[in-house]
C-alpha cells in the first residue's frame, strides 16, 4: 500500500536533486538549449584569451631577454610567481565576490582588466614595468575560471556538466595556440611589443559582449537560508579543505603542474636551444602539438567521464589519475630524444618531438573537466566559484609559483656543464612530479563516493 507513497517520495527527491544540481529548470533563457550553447562558445573564446596572455610571455621570452639583458631565473621569476602571487591572492576574493554579488560581473570585469594590463606589457620601458604588468595581468585572470566554472555548473546537469566543463577546459589549449603561433608570428613580423597589444584587443569587446548578455542570477542560484553573506571566508576555506577527495584533487593537480607550469613557461625555449628551431618554428609545433592533444583530450575525458561514472563514481576520477600515470614514460620519451629527429612528410620535415608533445597534451588535459564538474557537486550551487577558485588557489601554489622558477634556476646550476642542454635535464627532472601526482589522484578517487554520500546527507 505504501509503494505509490514512497514513489512519490522518491520522485519529489529527484526534483529537489534536479533543482540543486543546476539544471536549468525555469523558462527563462537559460533554459534553452541555444542559449546555453551560446554561453558556453562565449565563456569558451573569454577562457581561450585568458590563456592566450598567459602563455604569450614564454614564447616572447628570448626576445625579452635580449632586449632587457636578464638572466633565465628573473624571468622564471616574472613568468611563475610575479604573475602567480597576484593570481592567488585576487582568486578567492574574486570568487566570493562573484558568488555574492554577480558572477557575469566580475568575470566581465576581469576580461577587462587582464586585457588591459596584457597591452600594458607591450607599452613596458623596463623589466620592472613588465614585472608589474604582469602582476596585473594575474589579478584579471583570477577573475575569470571561478565564475565560468559556476556559470556552466548551473546551466548544465550532472549528465552533461563534465562534458560541458571539458569544452570549456579545451579553450586553455585554443589559447595556447593562439598565444604561441599567433604570438610568435606577430612577434617575428612587427616585434614582441605588437604581440601584447594584439592580443590584448579582442578582450574588450567580448568582455561588453558577456556584460550584456550573459545570464543573471537566479533566486534557485542561491542557497535557501545562506543570505547575501553565507559563511565567513575562513569557514568555507576550513569546509572545502575538511572535503578529503577535494583536497586531494587539489594537491594532485599542483603536484602535477609543478611540471606542468614549467614547461607552459620552458618548453618554447627547449624546442630552440635543444631542437634548434626558431621562434616560429617553435610557437607552431609546440602550439599545434599540445593543442590539438590538449584539445581532444579536454573534451574526450569529460565526455568518457559522464559515461564512466555510471559504472562506479570513482571513475570520476580515475580516470586523470591514469593520463596522470602514463606522462611520465611519456615525458622520459619527450626529453630523451635527440635533436632534429623527425619525419619527413610531404616534403615538410615533422620534429618527431612535436608527435611526442601531441600525447603529452592529451595526457595532460585530462584532469580539468572531470576535476571541476567533481567539486561542483561535492558543493553548495551558492559556493560553487569559491570551490573552483580553492582548487585553483591550491594548483598554483603548489605548481606556478615552484615550476618555472625552480626549473629556470636548476637549468642555470646545470649550464656550466651542459650548456644548451641544462634546460632539457631540468625539464626531465621535474617531470618525475607527475608521478606523484596520479597517485594523489588515484586516492582522491577511493574517498570520493564517501564525499558525495556525506554531501547529500548534508
Amino acid at each position: 500500500m505504501d509503494r505509490p507513497e514512497r514513489s512519490d517520495q522518491a520522485a519529489a527527491i529527484a526534483a529537489i536533486q534536479t533543482m540543486e544540481d543546476g539544471m536549468p529548470h525555469s523558462r527563462g533563457k537559460g533554459s534553452r538549449p541555444a542559449y546555453r550553447l551560446y554561453i558556453l562558445l562565449l565563456l569558451f573564446l573569454l577562457n581561450s584569451l585568458s590563456y592566450a596572455d598567459r602563455h604569450l610571455f614564454s614564447i616572447l621570452i628570448p626576445a625579452v631577454k635580449a632586449e632587457f639583458g636578464v638572466s633565465d631565473s628573473l624571468l622564471g621569476l616574472i613568468g611563475g610567481p610575479g604573475f602567480i602571487i597576484s593570481y592567488v591572492l585576487c582568486s578567492m576574493p574574486l570568487a566570493r565576490l562573484a558568488d555574492r554579488w554577480s558572477r557575469r560581473g566580475v568575470l566581465a570585469l576581469a576580461a577587462t582588466l587582464w586585457s588591459a594590463a596584457t597591452a600594458a606589457c607591450g607599452a613596458a620601458a623596463n623589466i620592472t614595468q613588465l614585472a608589474l604588468a604582469r602582476f596585473a595581468v594575474g589579478i584579471g585572470e583570477a577573475g575569470g575560471l571561478p565564475p565560468s566554472q559556476s556559470i556552466l555548473a548551473s546551466l548544465f546537469g550532472e549528465d552533461r556538466r563534465s562534458a560541458a566543463m571539458g569544452v570549456l577546459a579545451s579553450g586553455t589549449y585554443f589559447g595556447l595556440i593562439l598565444g604561441l603561433v599567433g604570438g610568435a608570428a606577430v612577434a617575428a613580423e612587427w616585434g614582441w611589443r605588437a604581440a601584447f597589444f594584439a592580443l590584448a584587443l579582442p578582450g574588450f569587446p567580448l568582455a561588453l559582449l558577456f556584460w550584456f548578455t550573459g545570464p543573471r542570477r537566479q533566486r534557485q542560484d542561491v542557497a535557501p537560508g545562506a543570505g547575501r553573506e553565507g559563511p565567513s571566508f575562513w569557514a568555507s576555506v576550513r569546509m572545502f579543505w575538511n572535503i578529503k577527495s577535494l583536497r586531494l584533487i587539489a594537491i594532485g593537480v599542483g603536484t602535477f603542474n609543478i611540471f606542468g607550469y614549467a614547461g607552459a613557461v620552458w618548453m618554447p625555449a627547449y624546442f630552440m636551444r635543444s631542437h634548434g628551431m626558431s621562434i616560429i618554428e617553435a610557437g607552431a609545433w609546440l602550439g599545434m602539438g599540445s593543442a590539438i592533444g590538449g584539445i581532444v583530450g579536454s573534451i574526450a575525458s569529460g565526455a568518457m567521464v559522464d559515461r564512466l561514472r555510471v559504472r562506479g563514481e570513482h571513475w570520476q576520477l580515475r580516470l586523470p589519475a591514469i593520463a596522470f600515470l602514463l606522462a611520465f614514460p611519456q615525458n622520459v620519451v619527450m626529453f630523451m630524444m635527440p635533436g632534429g629527429a623527425g619525419i619527413n612528410l610531404g616534403g615538410t620535415h615533422i620534429p618527431a618531438v612535436a608527435m611526442v608533445t601531441m600525447l603529452g597534451g592529451f595526457l595532460a588535459a585530462c584532469w580539468a573537466g572531470p576535476s571541476f564538474s567533481a567539486a561542483a557537486r561535492l558543493v553548495a550551487q551558492s559556493q560553487r566559484a569559491q570551490a573552483t577558485a580553492m582548487l585553483v588557489v591550491i594548483i598554483n601554489v603548489i605548481g606556478s609559483m615552484i615550476g618555472p622558477s625552480l626549473s629556470g634556476f636548476v637549468s642555470d646550476m646545470l649550464m656550466g656543464r651542459l650548456g644548451e642542454e641544462s634546460l632539457r635535464i631540468s625539464l626531465l627532472i621535474m617531470s618525475l612530479l607527475t608521478l606523484a601526482g596520479g597517485m594523489l589522484f588515484w586516492r582522491a578517487s577511493t574517498h570520493y563516493a564517501r564525499d558525495l554520500a556525506a554531501r547529500e546527507v548534508i
